[in-house]
């Protein structure tokens, strides 16, 4: 591999630094400028199509973090950033928002922050929702140790991340899933989450132990036979006497106030009968 062909796969730049420490040596980088590459500012060699996200980084000595890692991980986010989040160790530069230096470091050849880091900046930078949702995903989906992210919280003035840590209690299983609990629990409704019925399975929530919610729609199922077996699961529920609604994400977040009160219209008809 040439020191153009490195260039492209760590995304189209990188620092001298890391280019020599791949055993490149001083012509390898001068014959880059033949080849069309350029230097953004000293130190720096790119290619005119390297990702514009990496090149801001580097250019402020820098890593991408917070909302702007979680995207590239793949972690849930329901608010995409408008401006790139980066960590830098210098108050220098703007038109990003800037968080701290690194904590856990990172070995990667891009500026990409940890996992953790992403998840740390995340928990004291970005909307509740979405702050539980970044360190869940975390979590569920690279192993991310709870105890691990807390003992970098400790501080007093970590008080509300550590809340919203705390939050992400591996209970939702999914963003609509938060967006639903968050919006249950600010309407003071009493529930459960997670919870398994004999003859039905698990269900998503669980209300005055007598109506189910679920929140997936058919993208959120890994095929049409698992969204099939799940619309006969709640059948199965309804012959069993349960009353049960299913909601779209679309609908938690764009309609929730008719959500809300469809739910408490069911939950009246179900306590009036009851009572007869």
């Amino acid at each position: 591999m040439d020191a153009l062909e490195f260039l492209t796969s760590v995304g189209g730049v990188a620092k001298v630094g890391l280019l020599r420490a791949r055993g490149f040596r001083p012509n390898d980088l001068r014959k880059l400028a033949d080849a069309g590459a350029y230097q953004p500012k000293h130190g720096l060699w790119a290619i005119p199509a390297a990702d514009p996200d990496f090149l801001a980084a580097l250019c402020n000595n820098s890593h991408l973090t917070c909302a702007s890692a979680a995207t590239r991980y793949g972690l849930w986010l329901r608010n995409k950033p408008t401006k790139l989040h980066l960590a830098t160790k210098h108050s220098r530069g703007r038109g990003f928002v800037r968080h701290s230096g690194l904590r856990f470091g990172t070995e990667s050849q891009v500026p990409l922050a940890s996992v953790e880091d992403t998840v740390l900046h995340a928990l004291t930078c970005l909307s509740t929702e979405d702050a539980i949702a970044v360190a869940q995903s975390a979590m569920s989906m690279f192993g991310v140790p709870r105890e691990a992210l807390r003992s970098e919280l400790g501080a007093k003035y970590f008080g509300t991340a550590r809340k919203l840590l705390d939050m992400a209690d591996g209970l939702s299983e999914s963003l609509p899933e938060i967006s639903a609990r968050l919006l249950f629990e600010s309407e003071g409704l009493t529930f459960r989450r997670q919870v398994r019925i004999e003859g039905v399975g698990r269900v998503d929530v669980l209300i005055d132990e007598r109506l189910i919610v679920e929140v997936n729609g058919y993208q959120f199922h890994s095929s049409r036979q698992a969204w099939r077996k799940d619309m006969a699961r709640l059948n199965a529920a309804q012959a069993l006497g349960y009353h049960v609604l299913s909601y779209a994400p679309e609908q938690i977040w764009n309609t929730p106030d008719h959500v809300v009160a469809e739910i408490r219209g069911m939950l009246a008809r179900i306590r009036s009968a009851r009572r007869c």
